[in-house]
Protein backbone atom coordinates (compact mmCIF):
# COMPACT_ATOMS: atom_id res chain seq x y z
CA UNK A 1 0.00 0.00 0.00
CA UNK A 2 1.14 3.63 -0.88
CA UNK A 3 1.62 5.98 2.19
CA UNK A 4 -1.47 7.97 3.23
CA UNK A 5 -1.52 11.63 1.80
CA UNK A 6 -0.43 13.46 5.13
CA UNK A 7 3.07 11.70 4.39
CA UNK A 8 3.86 14.18 2.03
CA UNK A 9 3.11 17.59 3.98
CA UNK A 10 5.83 17.02 6.48
CA UNK A 11 5.89 18.73 9.69
CA UNK A 12 4.13 21.92 11.03
CA UNK A 13 5.95 25.26 11.12
CA UNK A 14 5.59 26.67 14.25
CA UNK A 15 2.98 29.24 14.89
CA UNK A 16 4.89 31.80 15.98
CA UNK A 17 7.28 31.81 12.89
CA UNK A 18 4.68 31.49 10.43
CA UNK A 19 3.31 35.18 12.40
CA UNK A 20 6.58 36.07 11.47
CA UNK A 21 7.25 34.59 7.80
CA UNK A 22 3.36 36.29 7.04
CA UNK A 23 4.44 39.73 8.41
CA UNK A 24 7.98 39.79 6.92
CA UNK A 25 6.16 38.73 3.48
CA UNK A 26 3.53 41.24 3.38
CA UNK A 27 6.31 43.97 3.78
CA UNK A 28 8.08 42.82 1.29
CA UNK A 29 4.68 42.86 -0.90
CA UNK A 30 4.10 46.13 0.03
CA UNK A 31 7.06 47.98 -0.84
CA UNK A 32 6.81 46.37 -4.04
CA UNK A 33 3.03 46.89 -4.70
CA UNK A 34 2.13 49.81 -2.81
CA UNK A 35 -1.90 49.70 -1.91
CA UNK A 36 -2.36 53.18 -3.23
CA UNK A 37 -1.57 55.02 -6.61
CA UNK A 38 1.63 57.46 -6.66
CA UNK A 39 -0.69 60.26 -6.90
CA UNK A 40 1.11 64.64 -7.97
CA UNK A 41 0.82 66.75 -4.90
CA UNK A 42 -2.42 68.51 -4.99
CA UNK A 43 -3.47 70.84 -2.44
CA UNK A 44 -6.22 73.74 -2.31
CA UNK A 45 -6.68 76.53 0.34
CA UNK A 46 -2.57 76.41 1.19
CA UNK A 47 -3.22 73.57 3.17
CA UNK A 48 0.15 72.51 4.46
CA UNK A 49 1.07 68.98 3.63
CA UNK A 50 1.50 67.95 7.09
CA UNK A 51 -1.75 68.70 8.10
CA UNK A 52 -2.98 65.73 5.89
CA UNK A 53 -4.80 63.08 8.11
CA UNK A 54 -3.73 59.61 5.97
CA UNK A 55 -6.37 57.34 5.33
CA UNK A 56 -6.50 53.64 4.90
CA UNK A 57 -8.89 53.91 2.02
CA UNK A 58 -7.48 57.77 0.65
CA UNK A 59 -9.97 59.84 -1.68
CA UNK A 60 -8.96 58.80 -5.28
CA UNK A 61 -7.44 62.93 -6.42
CA UNK A 62 -8.60 64.06 -10.18
CA UNK A 63 -5.75 63.02 -12.66
CA UNK A 64 -4.42 65.66 -14.65
CA UNK A 65 -6.32 65.40 -17.90
CA UNK A 66 -9.53 65.54 -14.76
CA UNK A 67 -8.38 68.49 -13.57
CA UNK A 68 -7.53 70.09 -17.35
CA UNK A 69 -11.26 69.56 -17.84
CA UNK A 70 -12.27 71.22 -14.60
CA UNK A 71 -10.12 74.28 -15.43
CA UNK A 72 -11.59 74.59 -18.96
CA UNK A 73 -14.87 74.19 -17.85
CA UNK A 74 -14.37 77.11 -15.20
CA UNK A 75 -12.30 79.44 -17.72
CA UNK A 76 -15.06 78.88 -20.01
CA UNK A 77 -18.09 80.09 -17.81
CA UNK A 78 -20.10 82.80 -19.11
CA UNK A 79 -20.56 85.83 -17.89
CA UNK A 80 -23.70 88.15 -17.88
CA UNK A 81 -22.43 91.44 -18.53
CA UNK A 82 -18.92 91.29 -19.37
CA UNK A 83 -19.22 88.70 -22.12
CA UNK A 84 -18.33 90.62 -25.14
CA UNK A 85 -15.23 91.75 -23.44
CA UNK A 86 -12.64 90.08 -25.67
CA UNK A 87 -15.00 88.88 -28.93
CA UNK A 88 -15.14 90.22 -32.08
CA UNK A 89 -12.19 92.00 -31.43
CA UNK A 90 -9.46 93.71 -34.14
CA UNK A 91 -7.47 91.41 -35.23
CA UNK A 92 -4.38 93.81 -34.34
CA UNK A 93 -5.75 94.38 -30.78
CA UNK A 94 -5.54 90.48 -30.39
CA UNK A 95 -1.82 90.74 -31.28
CA UNK A 96 -1.08 93.87 -29.18
CA UNK A 97 -2.45 91.87 -26.19
CA UNK A 98 -1.03 89.05 -26.66
CA UNK A 99 2.64 90.44 -26.79
CA UNK A 100 1.91 93.31 -24.11
CA UNK A 101 0.71 90.68 -21.26
CA UNK A 102 3.08 87.74 -22.36
CA UNK A 103 5.69 87.86 -19.76
CA UNK A 104 2.17 88.04 -17.41
CA UNK A 105 2.08 84.79 -17.55
CA UNK A 106 2.59 82.40 -14.57
CA UNK A 107 3.37 79.19 -16.40
CA UNK A 108 4.98 77.23 -18.92
CA UNK A 109 3.20 76.83 -22.15
CA UNK A 110 2.01 73.75 -22.89
CA UNK A 111 3.01 71.79 -26.35
CA UNK A 112 -0.43 72.31 -27.87
CA UNK A 113 -2.03 75.91 -27.92
CA UNK A 114 -2.29 77.26 -24.74
CA UNK A 115 -5.54 78.79 -22.95
CA UNK A 116 -3.78 82.58 -22.96
CA UNK A 117 -3.31 81.88 -26.89
CA UNK A 118 -6.62 80.90 -27.52
CA UNK A 119 -8.25 83.55 -25.38
CA UNK A 120 -6.48 86.48 -27.77
CA UNK A 121 -6.77 84.24 -30.83
CA UNK A 122 -3.04 84.09 -31.00
CA UNK A 123 -1.22 81.15 -33.03
CA UNK A 124 1.56 81.45 -30.65
CA UNK A 125 3.79 83.44 -33.67
CA UNK A 126 5.03 85.26 -30.37
CA UNK A 127 7.50 82.74 -29.43
CA UNK A 128 6.68 82.53 -25.80
CA UNK A 129 7.12 79.10 -25.11
CA UNK A 130 10.78 79.87 -24.68
CA UNK A 131 9.30 82.04 -21.69
CA UNK A 132 10.42 81.01 -18.37
CA UNK A 133 6.93 80.72 -16.40
CA UNK A 134 6.75 83.73 -13.68
CA UNK A 135 6.74 83.21 -10.17
CA UNK A 136 5.44 86.84 -9.12
CA UNK A 137 2.95 86.56 -6.62
CA UNK A 138 -0.36 88.06 -6.59
CA UNK A 139 -3.15 88.69 -3.49
CA UNK A 140 -7.12 89.26 -4.57
CA UNK A 141 -8.91 90.85 -1.77
CA UNK A 142 -12.55 91.24 -2.38
CA UNK A 143 -15.32 92.93 -0.46
CA UNK A 144 -19.06 92.20 -1.48
CA UNK A 145 -22.01 93.43 -0.58
CA UNK A 146 -25.57 92.91 -2.09
CA UNK A 147 -23.56 91.37 -4.93
CA UNK A 148 -25.26 88.79 -6.59
CA UNK A 149 -25.72 90.27 -9.91
CA UNK A 150 -21.91 90.87 -10.59
CA UNK A 151 -20.69 88.13 -9.07
CA UNK A 152 -21.19 85.47 -12.15
CA UNK A 153 -18.46 88.09 -13.98
CA UNK A 154 -16.25 88.94 -10.88
CA UNK A 155 -15.65 85.01 -11.12
CA UNK A 156 -15.33 84.51 -14.77
CA UNK A 157 -12.93 87.04 -15.20
CA UNK A 158 -10.96 85.40 -11.51
CA UNK A 159 -10.73 82.60 -13.17
CA UNK A 160 -9.46 83.55 -16.57
CA UNK A 161 -7.03 86.03 -15.25
CA UNK A 162 -5.91 83.34 -12.81
CA UNK A 163 -5.22 81.11 -15.54
CA UNK A 164 -2.95 83.74 -16.99
CA UNK A 165 -1.17 84.83 -14.15
CA UNK A 166 -1.05 81.16 -12.84
CA UNK A 167 -3.28 79.69 -9.79
CA UNK A 168 -0.14 78.29 -8.03
CA UNK A 169 0.78 82.35 -7.66
CA UNK A 170 -2.72 83.33 -6.93
CA UNK A 171 -4.26 83.38 -3.63
CA UNK A 172 -7.88 84.96 -3.49
CA UNK A 173 -9.25 86.67 -0.55
CA UNK A 174 -13.15 87.45 -0.48
CA UNK A 175 -14.91 89.08 2.47
CA UNK A 176 -18.94 89.28 2.48
CA UNK A 177 -20.82 90.92 4.96
CA UNK A 178 -24.55 92.30 5.69
CA UNK A 179 -25.72 90.78 2.71
CA UNK A 180 -29.92 90.59 2.26
CA UNK A 181 -30.04 89.07 -1.43
CA UNK A 182 -28.24 85.32 -1.99
CA UNK A 183 -24.58 86.68 -2.60
CA UNK A 184 -23.79 83.98 0.52
CA UNK A 185 -25.06 81.01 -1.22
CA UNK A 186 -24.09 82.41 -4.39
CA UNK A 187 -20.46 82.66 -2.93
CA UNK A 188 -20.12 78.49 -1.88
CA UNK A 189 -20.85 77.34 -5.00
CA UNK A 190 -17.60 79.35 -6.40
CA UNK A 191 -16.03 78.57 -3.65
CA UNK A 192 -16.19 74.76 -4.03
CA UNK A 193 -15.47 75.21 -7.64
CA UNK A 194 -12.43 76.97 -6.92
CA UNK A 195 -11.26 74.99 -5.24
CA UNK A 196 -11.79 72.19 -7.72
CA UNK A 197 -8.62 73.48 -9.88
CA UNK A 198 -6.57 73.86 -6.32
CA UNK A 199 -6.76 77.46 -6.65
CA UNK A 200 -6.31 78.71 -3.07
CA UNK A 201 -9.12 80.80 -1.54
CA UNK A 202 -10.62 81.91 1.56
CA UNK A 203 -14.35 83.16 1.23
CA UNK A 204 -15.25 84.70 4.88
CA UNK A 205 -18.75 86.10 5.30
CA UNK A 206 -20.43 87.93 8.12
CA UNK A 207 -23.90 89.27 8.66
CA UNK A 208 -22.31 92.37 10.57
CA UNK A 209 -23.62 95.63 9.09
CA UNK A 210 -22.79 99.14 10.43
CA UNK A 211 -24.71 100.22 13.05
CA UNK A 212 -26.92 103.82 12.57
CA UNK A 213 -24.23 105.03 15.24
CA UNK A 214 -21.26 103.74 14.20
CA UNK A 215 -18.20 105.52 12.04
CA UNK A 216 -18.71 104.76 8.17
CA UNK A 217 -14.74 105.47 7.86
CA UNK A 218 -13.94 103.57 10.59
CA UNK A 219 -16.42 100.53 9.54
CA UNK A 220 -15.22 100.49 5.59
CA UNK A 221 -11.90 100.41 7.32
CA UNK A 222 -12.58 97.40 9.03
CA UNK A 223 -14.39 95.54 6.24
CA UNK A 224 -11.14 96.48 4.38
CA UNK A 225 -9.04 94.98 6.47
CA UNK A 226 -11.23 92.13 6.81
CA UNK A 227 -9.98 91.35 3.34
CA UNK A 228 -6.08 91.51 4.58
CA UNK A 229 -6.61 89.06 7.46
CA UNK A 230 -5.13 85.97 4.95
CA UNK A 231 -2.43 88.38 3.68
CA UNK A 232 -1.06 88.28 7.58
CA UNK A 233 -1.89 84.79 8.40
CA UNK A 234 0.38 83.43 5.45
CA UNK A 235 3.27 85.60 6.61
CA UNK A 236 2.60 84.96 9.67
CA UNK A 237 2.28 80.79 9.80
CA UNK A 238 3.93 79.66 6.70
CA UNK A 239 6.40 82.96 5.74
CA UNK A 240 4.91 83.54 2.71
CA UNK A 241 4.93 86.82 0.71
CA UNK A 242 3.23 88.51 -2.42
CA UNK A 243 4.42 90.71 -4.64
CA UNK A 244 1.53 92.27 -5.95
CA UNK A 245 -2.02 92.94 -4.30
CA UNK A 246 -5.16 93.08 -6.39
CA UNK A 247 -8.24 95.21 -4.31
CA UNK A 248 -11.38 94.58 -6.10
CA UNK A 249 -14.43 96.64 -5.67
CA UNK A 250 -18.11 95.08 -7.20
CA UNK A 251 -17.54 96.02 -10.32
CA UNK A 252 -17.50 94.45 -13.82
CA UNK A 253 -14.23 94.38 -15.07
CA UNK A 254 -13.02 92.49 -18.40
CA UNK A 255 -10.01 90.36 -18.61
CA UNK A 256 -7.56 92.60 -19.96
CA UNK A 257 -8.44 95.47 -17.63
CA UNK A 258 -7.01 93.59 -14.74
CA UNK A 259 -4.54 92.68 -16.62
CA UNK A 260 -3.26 96.17 -17.84
CA UNK A 261 -3.57 97.60 -14.37
CA UNK A 262 -1.29 94.93 -13.21
CA UNK A 263 0.98 95.68 -16.14
CA UNK A 264 1.01 99.53 -15.75
CA UNK A 265 1.45 98.67 -11.88
CA UNK A 266 4.58 96.26 -12.40
CA UNK A 267 5.93 98.47 -15.51
CA UNK A 268 6.11 102.12 -13.34
CA UNK A 269 6.83 100.10 -9.89
CA UNK A 270 3.76 102.08 -8.83
CA UNK A 271 2.72 102.06 -5.71
CA UNK A 272 -1.33 102.32 -6.01
CA UNK A 273 -2.30 101.78 -9.95
CA UNK A 274 -6.12 102.43 -10.06
CA UNK A 275 -8.28 102.56 -12.86
CA UNK A 276 -11.20 104.99 -14.18
CA UNK A 277 -14.82 104.64 -12.82
CA UNK A 278 -18.00 106.09 -13.90
CA UNK A 279 -21.48 106.42 -12.76
CA UNK A 280 -24.60 107.49 -14.99
CA UNK A 281 -25.47 111.37 -14.16
CA UNK A 282 -29.17 111.62 -14.69
CA UNK A 283 -29.24 115.40 -15.52
CA UNK A 284 -26.52 115.42 -18.21
CA UNK A 285 -27.64 111.78 -19.35
CA UNK A 286 -24.07 110.38 -19.86
CA UNK A 287 -22.01 108.59 -17.34
CA UNK A 288 -19.43 110.64 -15.59
CA UNK A 289 -15.93 110.13 -13.48
CA UNK A 290 -17.38 108.45 -10.48
CA UNK A 291 -14.95 108.26 -7.35
CA UNK A 292 -14.20 112.26 -6.69
CA UNK A 293 -14.40 111.86 -3.37
CA UNK A 294 -11.08 110.13 -3.15
CA UNK A 295 -9.39 110.61 -6.35
CA UNK A 296 -6.81 114.24 -6.35
CA UNK A 297 -4.62 115.27 -9.32
CA UNK A 298 -0.94 116.00 -8.40
CA UNK A 299 -1.70 119.58 -7.29
CA UNK A 300 -3.84 117.94 -5.05
CA UNK A 301 -7.08 119.07 -6.01
CA UNK A 302 -10.41 116.87 -6.54
CA UNK A 303 -11.43 115.32 -9.56
CA UNK A 304 -14.72 116.57 -10.98
CA UNK A 305 -18.18 114.30 -11.68
CA UNK A 306 -18.23 115.49 -15.33
CA UNK A 307 -17.57 114.69 -18.55
CA UNK A 308 -14.23 113.41 -19.63
CA UNK A 309 -12.73 116.87 -20.84
CA UNK A 310 -13.72 118.43 -17.53
CA UNK A 311 -12.38 116.31 -14.73
CA UNK A 312 -8.83 117.30 -13.69
CA UNK A 313 -8.30 120.83 -12.97
CA UNK A 314 -4.44 119.62 -13.78
CA UNK A 315 -4.15 120.80 -17.41
CA UNK A 316 -1.55 118.01 -18.53
CA UNK A 317 -2.96 115.82 -16.94
CA UNK A 318 -6.55 116.66 -18.12
CA UNK A 319 -4.40 116.28 -21.65
CA UNK A 320 -3.27 112.91 -20.73
CA UNK A 321 -6.73 111.80 -19.50
CA UNK A 322 -8.42 112.64 -23.05
CA UNK A 323 -5.12 110.89 -24.73
CA UNK A 324 -5.77 107.28 -22.45
CA UNK A 325 -2.35 108.13 -20.79
CA UNK A 326 -1.64 106.62 -17.67
CA UNK A 327 -1.30 109.86 -15.38
CA UNK A 328 0.22 110.26 -12.04
CA UNK A 329 -2.22 111.90 -9.28
CA UNK A 330 -2.36 112.24 -5.24
CA UNK A 331 -4.44 109.52 -4.74
CA UNK A 332 -7.32 107.24 -6.14
CA UNK A 333 -8.78 104.00 -6.33
CA UNK A 334 -11.60 104.18 -8.77
CA UNK A 335 -13.18 100.23 -8.49
CA UNK A 336 -9.67 98.37 -8.49
CA UNK A 337 -6.56 99.33 -6.99
CA UNK A 338 -3.12 97.76 -7.58
CA UNK A 339 -1.18 98.17 -4.57
CA UNK A 340 2.67 97.67 -3.88
CA UNK A 341 2.68 95.28 -0.68
CA UNK A 342 5.55 96.23 1.06
CA UNK A 343 4.04 98.78 3.20
CA UNK A 344 2.11 96.44 4.50
CA UNK A 345 5.29 94.06 5.29
CA UNK A 346 7.65 96.87 6.86
CA UNK A 347 7.06 99.58 9.31
CA UNK A 348 5.00 101.72 9.70
CA UNK A 349 2.92 98.98 8.33
CA UNK A 350 0.02 100.83 6.67
CA UNK A 351 -3.79 99.55 6.63
CA UNK A 352 -6.78 101.17 6.41
CA UNK A 353 -8.10 103.37 8.68
CA UNK A 354 -10.25 106.60 9.96
CA UNK A 355 -8.47 109.99 10.17
CA UNK A 356 -7.42 110.65 13.01
CA UNK A 357 -9.60 113.29 14.19
CA UNK A 358 -8.09 114.18 17.95
CA UNK A 359 -5.37 115.00 16.17
CA UNK A 360 -6.64 116.78 13.19
CA UNK A 361 -6.35 115.29 10.51
CA UNK A 362 -9.34 115.55 7.89
CA UNK A 363 -12.17 112.87 8.09
CA UNK A 364 -11.47 112.27 4.67
CA UNK A 365 -11.46 108.24 2.86
CA UNK A 366 -9.93 105.13 4.28
CA UNK A 367 -8.98 104.78 0.64
CA UNK A 368 -7.50 108.80 0.77
CA UNK A 369 -5.66 108.21 3.96
CA UNK A 370 -4.07 104.86 2.85
CA UNK A 371 -2.57 106.74 -0.32
CA UNK A 372 -1.29 109.20 2.10
CA UNK A 373 -0.01 106.70 4.70
CA UNK A 374 2.43 105.12 1.19
CA UNK A 375 3.62 108.88 0.54
CA UNK A 376 4.45 108.99 4.23
CA UNK A 377 6.05 105.42 3.90
CA UNK A 378 7.87 106.53 0.73
CA UNK A 379 5.46 105.08 -1.75
CA UNK A 380 4.31 108.14 -3.61
CA UNK A 381 4.48 106.16 -6.94
CA UNK A 382 0.36 106.34 -7.42
CA UNK A 383 -0.98 106.41 -10.65
CA UNK A 384 -4.35 106.42 -12.51
CA UNK A 385 -4.96 103.77 -16.18
CA UNK A 386 -7.59 106.07 -17.77
CA UNK A 387 -7.84 103.14 -20.21
CA UNK A 388 -9.60 100.89 -18.06
CA UNK A 389 -13.06 102.27 -17.64
CA UNK A 390 -15.37 100.69 -14.99
CA UNK A 391 -18.80 100.28 -14.40
CA UNK A 392 -21.03 99.00 -11.83
CA UNK A 393 -24.21 98.42 -13.32
CA UNK A 394 -25.53 97.08 -17.32
CA UNK A 395 -26.23 100.67 -17.97
CA UNK A 396 -23.11 102.49 -17.71
CA UNK A 397 -21.33 99.06 -19.00
CA UNK A 398 -23.39 99.73 -22.47
CA UNK A 399 -21.95 103.05 -22.90
CA UNK A 400 -18.74 103.01 -21.92
CA UNK A 401 -18.13 99.71 -24.29
CA UNK A 402 -20.37 100.63 -27.30
CA UNK A 403 -20.06 97.75 -30.06
CA UNK A 404 -17.81 98.03 -32.60
CA UNK A 405 -19.63 99.14 -36.03
CA UNK A 406 -19.14 98.98 -39.62
CA UNK A 407 -18.58 102.53 -40.94
CA UNK A 408 -17.58 101.80 -44.15
CA UNK A 409 -21.33 101.66 -45.36
CA UNK A 410 -22.17 104.29 -43.25
CA UNK A 411 -19.33 106.99 -43.30
CA UNK A 412 -17.57 105.44 -46.33
CA UNK A 413 -14.31 104.35 -45.02
CA UNK A 414 -12.72 101.73 -46.18
CA UNK A 415 -10.78 100.00 -43.60
CA UNK A 416 -12.23 99.65 -39.96
CA UNK A 417 -9.94 99.61 -37.23
CA UNK A 418 -6.49 101.33 -36.65
CA UNK A 419 -3.26 101.14 -38.72
CA UNK A 420 0.17 99.26 -37.56
CA UNK A 421 1.59 102.68 -37.92
CA UNK A 422 -1.15 105.04 -36.66
CA UNK A 423 -4.09 103.58 -34.48
CA UNK A 424 -5.39 106.71 -34.01
CA UNK A 425 -6.61 106.30 -37.67
CA UNK A 426 -9.54 104.18 -36.64
CA UNK A 427 -12.57 106.61 -36.63
CA UNK A 428 -14.12 104.93 -33.72
CA UNK A 429 -10.93 106.25 -31.35
CA UNK A 430 -12.53 109.65 -31.70
CA UNK A 431 -14.97 109.14 -29.27
CA UNK A 432 -13.99 108.79 -25.81
CA UNK A 433 -16.38 106.02 -24.96
CA UNK A 434 -15.11 104.06 -27.93
CA UNK A 435 -14.95 99.95 -28.19
CA UNK A 436 -12.80 98.47 -25.52
CA UNK A 437 -10.84 97.02 -27.89
CA UNK A 438 -9.33 100.23 -28.75
CA UNK A 439 -5.71 99.92 -30.13
CA UNK A 440 -2.62 100.63 -27.96
CA UNK A 441 -0.25 103.74 -28.58
CA UNK A 442 3.30 103.81 -27.98
CA UNK A 443 2.82 106.45 -25.26
CA UNK A 444 0.87 104.16 -23.20
CA UNK A 445 3.90 101.92 -23.09
CA UNK A 446 6.58 104.73 -21.54
CA UNK A 447 7.00 104.81 -18.02
CA UNK A 448 5.82 107.93 -16.02
CA UNK A 449 8.38 110.21 -14.86
CA UNK A 450 7.18 110.66 -11.13
CA UNK A 451 7.80 113.96 -8.98
CA UNK A 452 7.11 114.75 -5.31
CA UNK A 453 3.23 115.63 -3.89
CA UNK A 454 1.72 118.58 -3.27
CA UNK A 455 2.19 120.82 0.06
CA UNK A 456 -2.00 120.62 0.25
CA UNK A 457 -4.30 118.57 -0.47
CA UNK A 458 -8.35 119.37 -0.91
CA UNK A 459 -10.47 117.20 1.73
CA UNK A 460 -14.16 117.30 2.24
CA UNK A 461 -14.48 115.16 5.27
CA UNK A 462 -17.12 113.02 7.07
CA UNK A 463 -17.15 113.11 10.45
CA UNK A 464 -20.48 112.11 11.66
CA UNK A 465 -21.80 108.89 12.09
CA UNK A 466 -25.51 107.79 10.85
CA UNK A 467 -26.57 107.31 7.90
CA UNK A 468 -25.27 110.10 6.04
CA UNK A 469 -26.03 110.74 1.99
CA UNK A 470 -22.36 112.11 2.14
CA UNK A 471 -19.55 114.61 3.41
CA UNK A 472 -20.91 116.53 6.18
CA UNK A 473 -17.77 119.23 7.18
CA UNK A 474 -16.82 122.46 5.28
CA UNK A 475 -13.98 121.44 2.87
CA UNK A 476 -10.41 122.51 3.38
CA UNK A 477 -7.03 122.78 2.19
CA UNK A 478 -5.25 119.95 4.51
CA UNK A 479 -1.46 120.13 4.85
CA UNK A 480 0.27 117.33 3.99
CA UNK A 481 3.61 115.53 5.53
CA UNK A 482 7.08 117.17 4.53
CA UNK A 483 7.93 113.80 3.57
CA UNK A 484 5.47 113.07 0.66
CA UNK A 485 7.13 116.45 -0.78
CA UNK A 486 10.69 115.11 -0.71
CA UNK A 487 12.34 113.30 -4.04
CA UNK A 488 12.79 110.13 -2.29
CA UNK A 489 8.98 110.00 -1.64
CA UNK A 490 8.91 108.31 -5.40
CA UNK A 491 11.73 106.13 -5.08
CA UNK A 492 11.41 102.64 -6.44
CA UNK A 493 11.92 100.74 -3.16
CA UNK A 494 10.47 97.34 -4.38
CA UNK A 495 11.39 96.22 -8.02
CA UNK A 496 8.35 94.74 -8.93
CA UNK A 497 9.46 94.85 -13.22
CA UNK A 498 8.17 93.03 -15.78
CA UNK A 499 10.89 90.25 -17.48
CA UNK A 500 11.59 90.84 -20.78
CA UNK A 501 10.46 94.48 -21.41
Amino acid sequence: MGKPAGAFRGRRIPTALALAIGVLFGILVSRIFPWTATMPAWRSNHIPPKSHQQSRQPIQLPTLEQRRRVMTLLTSLTPHYTKECTRNAQPLYFQQVADRYAPLIGHKAPSSGSWFSSLFGDDDSHGRRDLIASDHKYFFAINLYNSFDIIPDLFATLFRVAAILGYHNVFVSIYENGSTDQTKALLRIFDALTRSVGMRITIRTSMRTRGAFNHRIEYLAEVRNAAFVPLHELRDSENEYFDTIVFMNDILPCIDDLLELIYQSRRNNAGITCAADYMYHEEIGSPVFYDNWVARDINGTALENAPFERIFHHQDSSQRFQRHLPIQVQSCWNGIAILDPAPFYSPPHVRFRMARITEGECSASECSLICNDYWEAGYGRIMMVPRVKLAYDRKVYDIIHPARRNLTAIRGYARMGGLPDDPRTDPQDRAWFGPHDRLFTEEENEPLNFVPGPSHVWCWGWDGAGDLDGPDVDPIWEHMSNKSMRADAVLVRHNRTIPNI
